[in-house]
Protein backbone atom coordinates (compact mmCIF):
# COMPACT_ATOMS: atom_id res chain seq x y z
CA UNK A 1 0.00 0.00 0.00
CA UNK A 2 3.02 2.44 0.83
CA UNK A 3 4.33 1.66 -2.49
CA UNK A 4 1.26 2.60 -4.54
CA UNK A 5 0.88 6.20 -2.57
CA UNK A 6 4.21 6.82 -3.51
CA UNK A 7 3.84 5.79 -7.21
CA UNK A 8 0.62 7.95 -7.38
CA UNK A 9 2.12 11.45 -7.12
CA UNK A 10 4.54 10.71 -10.19
CA UNK A 11 1.60 9.54 -12.49
CA UNK A 12 -0.14 12.95 -11.31
CA UNK A 13 3.27 14.78 -12.45
CA UNK A 14 2.94 13.14 -16.03
CA UNK A 15 -0.28 14.10 -16.63
CA UNK A 16 -0.11 17.79 -15.83
CA UNK A 17 3.14 17.43 -17.83
CA UNK A 18 0.76 16.32 -20.81
CA UNK A 19 -1.59 18.41 -20.31
CA UNK A 20 0.35 21.38 -20.39
CA UNK A 21 2.22 20.23 -23.84
CA UNK A 22 -1.26 19.72 -25.34
CA UNK A 23 -2.66 23.15 -24.04
CA UNK A 24 0.48 24.57 -25.41
CA UNK A 25 0.60 22.70 -28.67
CA UNK A 26 -3.09 23.88 -28.97
CA UNK A 27 -2.76 27.62 -28.37
CA UNK A 28 0.02 27.59 -30.85
CA UNK A 29 -1.82 25.91 -33.37
CA UNK A 30 -5.01 28.57 -32.42
CA UNK A 31 -2.68 31.18 -32.73
CA UNK A 32 -1.11 30.11 -36.62
CA UNK A 33 -4.37 29.30 -37.38
CA UNK A 34 -5.34 33.35 -36.81
CA UNK A 35 -2.43 34.47 -38.54
CA UNK A 36 -3.02 32.28 -41.62
CA UNK A 37 -6.72 33.87 -41.59
CA UNK A 38 -5.99 37.59 -40.25
CA UNK A 39 -5.32 38.90 -43.96
CA UNK A 40 -8.22 37.05 -45.51
CA UNK A 41 -10.66 38.63 -42.96
CA UNK A 42 -8.76 42.00 -43.11
CA UNK A 43 -8.87 41.69 -47.02
CA UNK A 44 -12.94 40.46 -46.31
CA UNK A 45 -13.21 43.67 -43.63
CA UNK A 46 -11.55 45.76 -46.58
CA UNK A 47 -13.85 44.80 -49.06
CA UNK A 48 -17.35 45.02 -46.81
CA UNK A 49 -16.40 48.15 -45.87
CA UNK A 50 -15.88 49.61 -49.50
CA UNK A 51 -18.75 47.69 -50.30
CA UNK A 52 -20.71 49.70 -47.42
CA UNK A 53 -18.87 52.90 -48.20
CA UNK A 54 -20.33 52.04 -51.87
CA UNK A 55 -23.59 51.39 -50.81
CA UNK A 56 -23.54 54.34 -48.40
CA UNK A 57 -22.58 56.44 -51.29
CA UNK A 58 -25.80 54.89 -53.57
CA UNK A 59 -27.48 55.91 -51.28
CA UNK A 60 -26.72 59.60 -50.93
CA UNK A 61 -26.67 59.41 -54.26
CA UNK A 62 -30.26 57.81 -54.18
CA UNK A 63 -30.63 60.43 -52.01
CA UNK A 64 -29.64 63.58 -53.48
CA UNK A 65 -30.93 62.61 -56.65
CA UNK A 66 -34.13 62.28 -54.56
CA UNK A 67 -33.15 65.48 -52.90
CA UNK A 68 -32.65 67.05 -56.08
CA UNK A 69 -36.16 65.93 -57.57
CA UNK A 70 -38.12 67.45 -54.74
CA UNK A 71 -36.02 70.35 -54.83
CA UNK A 72 -36.92 70.44 -58.70
CA UNK A 73 -41.01 69.47 -57.94
CA UNK A 74 -40.59 71.96 -55.09
CA UNK A 75 -38.86 75.03 -57.55
CA UNK A 76 -41.47 73.80 -59.94
CA UNK A 77 -43.89 74.06 -57.61
CA UNK A 78 -42.65 77.72 -56.40
CA UNK A 79 -42.62 78.30 -60.33
CA UNK A 80 -46.08 77.42 -60.66
CA UNK A 81 -46.98 78.95 -57.58
CA UNK A 82 -45.56 82.12 -58.28
CA UNK A 83 -47.13 81.96 -61.88
CA UNK A 84 -50.22 80.92 -60.34
CA UNK A 85 -49.82 83.87 -57.63
CA UNK A 86 -49.04 86.35 -60.81
CA UNK A 87 -51.53 85.50 -62.62
CA UNK A 88 -53.85 85.92 -59.80
CA UNK A 89 -52.49 89.08 -58.97
CA UNK A 90 -52.60 90.52 -62.28
CA UNK A 91 -56.38 89.36 -62.45
CA UNK A 92 -57.27 90.90 -59.19
CA UNK A 93 -55.39 93.76 -60.78
CA UNK A 94 -57.07 94.34 -63.70
CA UNK A 95 -60.21 93.53 -61.44
CA UNK A 96 -59.23 96.68 -59.27
CA UNK A 97 -58.17 98.80 -62.60
CA UNK A 98 -62.04 97.72 -64.24
CA UNK A 99 -63.13 98.91 -61.05
CA UNK A 100 -60.86 101.75 -60.55
CA UNK A 101 -61.89 103.12 -64.51
CA UNK A 102 -65.93 102.31 -63.82
CA UNK A 103 -65.67 104.96 -60.80
CA UNK A 104 -64.62 107.38 -63.39
CA UNK A 105 -66.46 106.61 -66.61
CA UNK A 106 -69.35 104.99 -67.83
CA UNK A 107 -69.81 101.38 -67.91
CA UNK A 108 -70.41 101.87 -71.83
CA UNK A 109 -66.70 102.38 -72.31
CA UNK A 110 -65.58 98.94 -70.64
CA UNK A 111 -68.51 96.59 -71.26
CA UNK A 112 -70.77 95.43 -74.56
CA UNK A 113 -74.17 96.97 -74.05
CA UNK A 114 -77.01 94.11 -72.84
CA UNK A 115 -79.99 96.40 -74.55
CA UNK A 116 -80.21 97.82 -78.66
CA UNK A 117 -82.96 100.28 -77.14
CA UNK A 118 -82.05 103.39 -79.56
CA UNK A 119 -80.96 106.29 -77.49
CA UNK A 120 -80.32 110.36 -78.95
CA UNK A 121 -77.18 111.87 -77.98
CA UNK A 122 -78.82 114.24 -75.97
CA UNK A 123 -80.18 111.87 -73.68
CA UNK A 124 -79.37 111.30 -70.00
CA UNK A 125 -79.01 107.53 -71.27
CA UNK A 126 -76.26 108.41 -74.08
CA UNK A 127 -73.33 106.28 -72.97
CA UNK A 128 -75.63 103.76 -70.51
CA UNK A 129 -74.56 100.12 -70.60
CA UNK A 130 -77.36 98.94 -68.01
CA UNK A 131 -80.78 99.59 -69.16
CA UNK A 132 -83.64 97.46 -68.64
CA UNK A 133 -83.94 95.12 -72.09
CA UNK A 134 -87.82 95.02 -71.73
CA UNK A 135 -89.11 98.42 -70.00
CA UNK A 136 -91.70 99.93 -71.03
CA UNK A 137 -91.58 104.13 -70.35
CA UNK A 138 -93.62 105.09 -67.36
CA UNK A 139 -96.30 108.35 -67.49
CA UNK A 140 -94.96 109.84 -65.49
CA UNK A 141 -98.14 112.56 -65.61
CA UNK A 142 -100.90 109.54 -64.95
CA UNK A 143 -100.88 109.74 -61.46
CA UNK A 144 -98.91 112.07 -60.59
CA UNK A 145 -95.20 112.86 -59.84
CA UNK A 146 -95.09 111.40 -56.41
CA UNK A 147 -97.13 108.38 -57.68
CA UNK A 148 -94.93 107.96 -60.88
CA UNK A 149 -93.97 103.97 -60.97
CA UNK A 150 -90.27 103.25 -62.05
CA UNK A 151 -89.14 99.48 -61.50
CA UNK A 152 -87.56 96.97 -64.22
CA UNK A 153 -90.59 96.90 -66.00
CA UNK A 154 -91.16 100.83 -66.06
CA UNK A 155 -88.16 103.42 -66.61
CA UNK A 156 -87.56 107.25 -66.87
CA UNK A 157 -88.49 108.89 -70.35
CA UNK A 158 -85.66 110.33 -72.05
CA UNK A 159 -86.95 113.95 -71.54
CA UNK A 160 -87.57 113.34 -67.84
CA UNK A 161 -87.43 116.60 -65.86
CA UNK A 162 -86.11 116.49 -62.31
CA UNK A 163 -87.03 118.95 -59.84
CA UNK A 164 -84.03 117.89 -57.13
CA UNK A 165 -82.97 119.92 -54.01
CA UNK A 166 -80.42 119.89 -51.82
CA UNK A 167 -80.99 117.53 -48.24
CA UNK A 168 -78.35 120.05 -46.47
CA UNK A 169 -80.58 122.98 -47.23
CA UNK A 170 -83.55 122.78 -50.17
CA UNK A 171 -81.39 125.04 -52.74
CA UNK A 172 -82.44 123.46 -56.23
CA UNK A 173 -79.86 121.58 -58.17
CA UNK A 174 -78.92 120.30 -61.60
CA UNK A 175 -79.60 116.32 -61.51
CA UNK A 176 -77.16 115.78 -64.40
CA UNK A 177 -74.70 118.03 -62.75
CA UNK A 178 -74.78 115.14 -60.27
CA UNK A 179 -73.44 112.75 -62.70
CA UNK A 180 -69.77 110.96 -62.39
CA UNK A 181 -70.19 112.24 -58.38
CA UNK A 182 -68.89 109.88 -56.03
CA UNK A 183 -71.04 107.43 -54.68
CA UNK A 184 -73.74 109.77 -52.57
CA UNK A 185 -71.28 112.43 -51.63
CA UNK A 186 -73.60 114.79 -52.54
CA UNK A 187 -77.31 114.01 -51.18
CA UNK A 188 -80.35 115.77 -52.73
CA UNK A 189 -83.85 114.83 -53.17
CA UNK A 190 -87.15 115.62 -55.15
CA UNK A 191 -88.56 118.26 -54.00
CA UNK A 192 -92.14 117.19 -53.13
CA UNK A 193 -90.31 114.89 -50.45
CA UNK A 194 -88.09 117.08 -48.98
CA UNK A 195 -90.01 118.58 -45.86
CA UNK A 196 -91.69 115.54 -45.60
CA UNK A 197 -88.47 113.82 -45.02
CA UNK A 198 -87.32 116.50 -42.82
CA UNK A 199 -90.11 115.86 -40.38
CA UNK A 200 -89.79 112.73 -40.49
CA UNK A 201 -86.32 112.72 -39.34
CA UNK A 202 -87.01 115.75 -36.80
CA UNK A 203 -90.01 113.66 -34.87
CA UNK A 204 -87.73 110.97 -35.32
CA UNK A 205 -84.71 112.69 -33.24
CA UNK A 206 -87.55 113.56 -30.77
CA UNK A 207 -88.95 109.99 -30.12
CA UNK A 208 -85.14 108.69 -29.76
CA UNK A 209 -84.15 107.09 -32.78
CA UNK A 210 -82.13 109.74 -34.38
CA UNK A 211 -82.11 108.43 -38.24
CA UNK A 212 -79.11 108.25 -41.17
CA UNK A 213 -79.64 109.16 -44.31
CA UNK A 214 -77.76 106.54 -46.27
CA UNK A 215 -78.65 107.44 -49.97
CA UNK A 216 -81.04 109.91 -51.49
CA UNK A 217 -81.16 110.73 -55.26
CA UNK A 218 -78.69 108.70 -57.63
CA UNK A 219 -77.40 110.00 -60.76
CA UNK A 220 -78.40 108.14 -63.97
CA UNK A 221 -74.80 107.79 -65.04
CA UNK A 222 -73.89 106.51 -60.98
CA UNK A 223 -76.82 104.00 -61.16
CA UNK A 224 -75.02 102.06 -64.37
CA UNK A 225 -71.96 102.01 -62.75
CA UNK A 226 -72.87 100.81 -59.38
CA UNK A 227 -75.21 98.07 -61.32
CA UNK A 228 -71.79 97.50 -63.37
CA UNK A 229 -70.00 97.08 -60.35
CA UNK A 230 -72.04 93.90 -59.13
CA UNK A 231 -72.26 92.28 -62.44
CA UNK A 232 -68.57 92.46 -62.89
CA UNK A 233 -68.52 91.44 -59.69
CA UNK A 234 -70.76 88.13 -59.99
CA UNK A 235 -68.40 87.40 -63.37
CA UNK A 236 -65.18 87.32 -61.25
CA UNK A 237 -66.99 84.69 -59.20
CA UNK A 238 -67.30 82.11 -62.30
CA UNK A 239 -70.76 83.41 -63.64
CA UNK A 240 -71.86 83.81 -66.91
CA UNK A 241 -72.41 87.31 -68.11
CA UNK A 242 -76.22 86.58 -68.15
CA UNK A 243 -76.36 84.98 -64.50
CA UNK A 244 -73.88 88.19 -63.47
CA UNK A 245 -76.66 90.18 -64.79
CA UNK A 246 -79.54 88.28 -63.31
CA UNK A 247 -77.92 87.95 -59.99
CA UNK A 248 -77.48 92.15 -59.60
CA UNK A 249 -80.82 92.65 -60.75
CA UNK A 250 -81.48 91.08 -57.75
CA UNK A 251 -80.36 93.94 -55.42
CA UNK A 252 -80.02 96.76 -57.98
CA UNK A 253 -82.84 97.41 -60.73
CA UNK A 254 -81.64 98.49 -64.09
CA UNK A 255 -80.27 101.96 -65.00
CA UNK A 256 -82.96 104.34 -65.11
CA UNK A 257 -85.59 102.30 -62.99
CA UNK A 258 -84.02 103.07 -59.70
CA UNK A 259 -86.55 105.20 -57.17
CA UNK A 260 -83.09 106.40 -56.52
CA UNK A 261 -83.03 107.87 -59.82
CA UNK A 262 -86.16 110.30 -59.29
CA UNK A 263 -85.33 110.84 -55.71
CA UNK A 264 -88.22 109.55 -54.07
CA UNK A 265 -86.58 106.84 -52.94
CA UNK A 266 -84.18 106.71 -49.18
CA UNK A 267 -81.93 104.45 -47.79
CA UNK A 268 -82.62 104.78 -43.92
CA UNK A 269 -80.73 103.62 -40.90
CA UNK A 270 -80.39 104.48 -37.41
CA UNK A 271 -78.04 107.37 -36.68
CA UNK A 272 -74.35 106.81 -37.37
CA UNK A 273 -75.03 103.48 -39.21
CA UNK A 274 -74.67 102.86 -42.86
CA UNK A 275 -74.21 98.98 -43.12
CA UNK A 276 -77.11 97.99 -44.85
CA UNK A 277 -78.55 94.88 -43.68
CA UNK A 278 -81.58 93.07 -43.21
CA UNK A 279 -80.65 92.98 -39.72
CA UNK A 280 -82.12 96.24 -39.35
CA UNK A 281 -85.48 95.10 -38.74
CA UNK A 282 -84.17 94.05 -35.35
CA UNK A 283 -83.73 97.68 -34.25
CA UNK A 284 -85.98 99.83 -32.24
CA UNK A 285 -85.23 102.26 -35.16
CA UNK A 286 -86.92 99.92 -37.70
CA UNK A 287 -90.14 99.56 -35.79
CA UNK A 288 -90.34 103.35 -35.09
CA UNK A 289 -90.74 103.59 -38.62
CA UNK A 290 -92.91 100.90 -39.52
CA UNK A 291 -95.46 102.96 -36.78
CA UNK A 292 -95.10 106.21 -38.16
CA UNK A 293 -93.51 106.33 -41.31
CA UNK A 294 -96.93 106.29 -43.05
CA UNK A 295 -97.51 109.56 -41.19
CA UNK A 296 -94.98 111.67 -43.04
CA UNK A 297 -95.96 110.08 -46.33
CA UNK A 298 -93.02 107.44 -46.75
CA UNK A 299 -93.90 103.65 -47.16
CA UNK A 300 -91.57 100.36 -46.76
CA UNK A 301 -90.99 99.81 -50.80
CA UNK A 302 -89.60 96.05 -50.88
CA UNK A 303 -91.28 94.47 -47.72
CA UNK A 304 -90.22 90.79 -46.87
CA UNK A 305 -92.28 88.34 -49.06
CA UNK A 306 -93.29 90.54 -51.69
CA UNK A 307 -89.65 90.20 -54.37
CA UNK A 308 -92.27 88.42 -56.59
CA UNK A 309 -94.01 91.41 -56.87
CA UNK A 310 -91.40 94.00 -56.68
CA UNK A 311 -88.50 92.14 -58.69
CA UNK A 312 -86.52 93.29 -55.67
CA UNK A 313 -85.41 91.70 -52.12
CA UNK A 314 -86.44 92.56 -49.03
CA UNK A 315 -84.35 96.11 -47.99
CA UNK A 316 -85.88 97.08 -44.84
CA UNK A 317 -83.85 100.40 -45.22
CA UNK A 318 -85.33 101.31 -48.69
CA UNK A 319 -88.14 103.93 -48.20
CA UNK A 320 -90.53 105.74 -50.85
CA UNK A 321 -92.50 108.81 -50.69
CA UNK A 322 -95.95 108.82 -51.75
CA UNK A 323 -98.12 111.02 -49.74
CA UNK A 324 -99.77 110.39 -46.30
CA UNK A 325 -103.38 109.51 -47.69
CA UNK A 326 -101.61 106.84 -50.24
CA UNK A 327 -98.87 105.61 -47.40
CA UNK A 328 -101.89 105.11 -45.19
CA UNK A 329 -104.11 103.46 -47.49
CA UNK A 330 -101.08 101.38 -49.39
CA UNK A 331 -100.49 100.51 -45.50
CA UNK A 332 -104.35 99.42 -44.40
CA UNK A 333 -104.97 97.44 -47.48
CA UNK A 334 -101.36 95.00 -47.41
CA UNK A 335 -99.95 96.19 -50.79
CA UNK A 336 -96.93 96.95 -52.28
CA UNK A 337 -96.54 99.94 -54.15
CA UNK A 338 -97.12 97.61 -57.61
CA UNK A 339 -100.44 96.35 -56.61
CA UNK A 340 -101.50 99.86 -55.13
CA UNK A 341 -100.98 101.11 -58.62
CA UNK A 342 -102.40 98.31 -60.30
CA UNK A 343 -106.09 98.63 -58.00
CA UNK A 344 -105.43 102.40 -59.28
CA UNK A 345 -104.86 101.87 -62.93
CA UNK A 346 -108.56 99.03 -62.71
CA UNK A 347 -106.46 96.13 -63.16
Amino acid sequence: MAKNKKKKPKKSYLYTCLYACITVIAISLIVLIVYAIQPKLAKSDKQKSADTESVAMDLTDSETSSAESSNQASKNNEDAKTTADAEETSEKKETTTLQEVLSDTTVAEIIESTTSKPTSSTSFYAGVTYRSPYAKTCDVFKHGRTLMLVNNDWELPEDFKWDLVYWTNGQPVDALSLNSQAYDSVKAVDRAAYQPLKNLFAAAKKAGVPLQLVSAYRSIDLQDRLFARSVNSYISQGYSKEEAIKKANYARTFTGTSEHNIGLGFDILEEGNYYLSTSFDQTKTFKWLQENAEDYGFILRYPKGKTDITGIMYEPWHYRYVGVDVAKEINSKGMVFEQYIAYLDGE
